[in-house]
């Protein structure tokens, strides 16, 4: 009996001081170069001091650009999220191409129930400036008024005629993407193919403990970064490469 109240007083107090945790600190990190005019192809080396729990180098070269970094543009921003709509518009300009499809189809039917083209054009009536986040589901809706035709032909009518209000937070290209940096090691070499002045940059994380929210996994097993607290410290070096 004794221990079990040793055993629960010493996991209450556990549990006290995680729930108790202060805000996550910024690392406290230091970044250097050991040359910061290079020529091209000459190898520089990164040191980092100080701890943190993830590192991340940007060398600032095409398509290493902290700047073009999906972190950086996106800050402060909604990311990149598929919206496709069926306008009003839409519906009338693919009305001809269905209606003709589904007459095709009734006049190859051998019993069974022909399609109404009333019905179906009712059917996605109801659909018009509903705004899906992927086509997938837009699709599916549409699958849904008109089985016998099938699934293709409800996703080429999501491609052909449904319009994408989508907003692309992407540079062209892509998203530039950095170097993961070893945390016991804290050092990176690198060698410049072209001339230029190059920013770069460091990502130093920190992450708060995990934070569930819900049912705690219980009924949703879905993941997310918005779990963690996080807290960076970013540190820049600039270099000459001739």
């Amino acid at each position: 009996m004794i221990n079990n109240i040793k055993y629960f007083t010493i996991l209450f107090v556990l549990l006290t001081l995680l729930s108790c945790r202060k805000d996550i600190e910024s690392p406290e990190i230091s970044f250097t170069a050991d040359k910061v005019n290079l020529q091209v192809g000459e190898t520089v080396t990164f040191n980092i001091s100080g701890d943190a729990e993830t590192f991340a180098i940007f060398t600032g070269d095409n398509t290493h650009e902290f700047s073009k970094s999906h972190l950086a543009v996106t800050a402060g921003v909604d990311v990149d999220q598929e919206e496709v709509v069926l306008t009003a518009d839409s519906l009338v300009s693919l009305t001809p191409g269905l209606t003709a499809k589904v007459y095709n189809y009734n006049d190859s039917l051998v019993g069974g129930t022909p399609l109404s083209v009333e019905t179906i054009l009712g059917n996605l009536e109801t659909l018009v400036d509903k705004k899906y986040t992927n086509k997938e589901t837009a699709a599916y809706e549409i699958y849904l008024f008109m089985e016998d035709l099938g699934s293709a032909e409800a996703r080429d009518m999501v491609n052909l005629y449904y319009e994408n209000h989508s907003v692309l937070l992407a540079p062209e290209g892509g998203f530039s993407i950095g170097v993961a940096i070893n945390r016991d090691e804290k050092s990176f070499e690198y060698a410049y193919n072209e001339p230029g002045t190059y920013t770069v940059t460091l990502i130093a994380t920190n992450a708060s403990y995990k934070k569930y929210s819900g049912s705690g996994y219980q009924d949703d097993r879905t993941s997310s970064g918005s779990e963690y607290d996080l807290n960076r410290t970013i540190k820049e070096i600039s270099i000459t490469v001739q």
